[in-house]
């Protein structure tokens, strides 16, 4: 039988049928039987599907119709062209609410639409056509977020299918967002530089290397360390063959016999004051000596020296030394404590050395058997998922501080996940044909816009 709630979205003209807990819509024909000198109706094809609170969705309203719209259309045309992959796993994952989270993602991406604002933009965007009957009202979205933030293992299941990362090199971090609520239990006072002992929200990212492109996100408490927080995430996205790279905030014992005891390559950098590595062996005063070695990166000499890691077993220590980077790093270190007459304060005078004696020098804890070269520029491309937390608050200026319940935070947190990488779908593109020298994604939306 079939509910009154889906009836009440059946067009004019067709039949519903039931199949599977899947509503599907068929075109119906009527036409008189001359034996039976009767009227008949002949059922014809499945033209579209029902979805319980979304509506009917027709077959050729999936990303790829070519339906003209008197609406804004180039933009919202070119994020869902090239997120139909992403469609499909939604819809695979999500079976009753991959429309409205689909939606809800090419909005947060077109506008960095709001709650309030949301049902408006809809409206005046071609996928109101594309994609119709998405109901999109603020308390309507914002129920539908809470229930979205139940539905953490569709969101893995979804994050696993889409974005594989087997065999890949992939990076984890974390930053923080500013949040003023009282609300969110989440909200706690952290440290992030610039803003100490602030209300915050840790949000930890996975980023893939080896195809550019954000793969997992969690959310967290803002007093929660990465180091804390690392093991829950692996566990979560389910251990697989692949180098791990790792920010300094990362380390500790226990993650890196973790790391091991799951069979993954990592890299990770230890801090200055580590024990790991001797004093006499931190020190590269001696740089032209003949056991140090050296390599090219970016037109510059790096220095390098290899030691066994006397606290993790079949781990190795490098200690690499970028003279360029020391010079840049001490004349920084003087204009910023110089007093009023370009003089350095007399209580730095004598900590001068102690504080200075380390730039440039950089020590990688690793399993990795490979060239220190290799492990090096491995490393460095960690400049990656800098990037991408760049983008994330700036670019798209995708914020968390407005969100007073947690619930509706992490259902908009996943929203946000999804336009990042429709984000960098497009930025991956654009990489591919060397555009980006020319035109940014928020560069070729605005011109599409118009």
């Amino acid at each position: 039988m079939i509910p009154d709630s889906i009836k009440q979205f059946r067009p004019k003209g067709t039949e519903i049928q039931e199949k599977s807990g899947h509503y599907y819509v068929h075109k119906v024909k009527g036409y008189y039987d001359k034996d039976t000198k009767k009227s008949k109706r002949k059922t014809l094809g499945c033209i579209g599907q029902i979805y319980p609170d979304i509506g009917f969705v027709p077959n050729d309203k999936i990303p790829g119709s070519q339906e003209d719209c008197a609406k804004e259309y180039g933009a919202t045309r070119i994020i869902m062209e090239t997120s139909k992959e992403m469609f499909e796993v939604l819809r695979k994952c999500f079976p009753s609410e991959f429309i409205r989270i689909y939606t809800l993602a090419v909005m947060k991406l077109l506008n960095n639409s709001s709650q309030k604002d949301i049902d408006e933009l809809y409206t005046r965007s071609a996928i109101s056509a594309l994609l119709p009957e998405v109901h999109l009202s603020k308390n309507t979205v914002s129920a539908f977020l809470s229930q979205l933030s139940l539905s953490r293992k569709s969101m893995i299941q979804f994050m696993r299918e889409y974005t594989n990362y087997e065999g890949d090199s992939v990076i984890f971090d974390g930053s923080s967002f500013l949040s003023s609520s009282n609300e969110n239990p989440y909200t706690k006072k952290g440290y992030t530089p610039g803003h100490r002992n602030e209300k915050q929200i840790r949000l930890v990212y996975a980023f893939n290397k080896s195809n550019n492109i954000p793969f997992y996100f969690r959310v967290f408490p803002g007093n929660i360390s990465d180091k804390v927080t690392f093991e829950a995430c692996v566990e979560e996205l389910g251990k697989k063959n692949c180098t791990v790279l790792l920010d300094k905030g990362f380390y500790s014992k226990k993650n890196i016999d973790f790391v091991l005891q799951a069979g993954l390559d990592f890299i990770i950098p230890l801090q200055k004051n580590t024990t790991d590595v001797g004093e006499t062996d931190k020190d590269f005063s001696a740089y032209e000596s003949k056991d140090i070695g050296f390599f090219n990166y970016h037109k510059r000499i790096i220095f390098h020296k290899e030691h066994t890691s006397s606290k993790h077993a079949d781990c190795k220590v490098h200690i690499f030394y970028d003279n360029e980077r020391r010079k840049d790093l001490i004349e920084n270190y003087y204009i910023q404590n110089q007093d009023e007459n370009g003089n350095l304060p007399k209580n730095l005078q004598t900590t001068v050395y102690e504080d200075t004696k380390l730039f440039g020098v950089t020590f990688l804890l690793t399993n990795i058997d490979n060239k220190p070269e290799l492990i090096y520029k491995d490393y460095k491309t960690r400049w990656a998922i800098e990037e991408m937390f760049d983008t994330h608050k700036n670019t798209l200026g995708f914020k968390m501080n407005y969100e007073t319940r947690l619930e509706v935070q992490e259902g908009w947190a996943f929203i946000e996940f999804l336009s990042l990488l429709m984000y960098y779908r497009i930025n991956n593109l654009l990489s591919e044909k060397d555009l980006l020298k020319s035109y940014s994604v928020k560069d070729v939306l605005f011109c599409a816009s118009s």
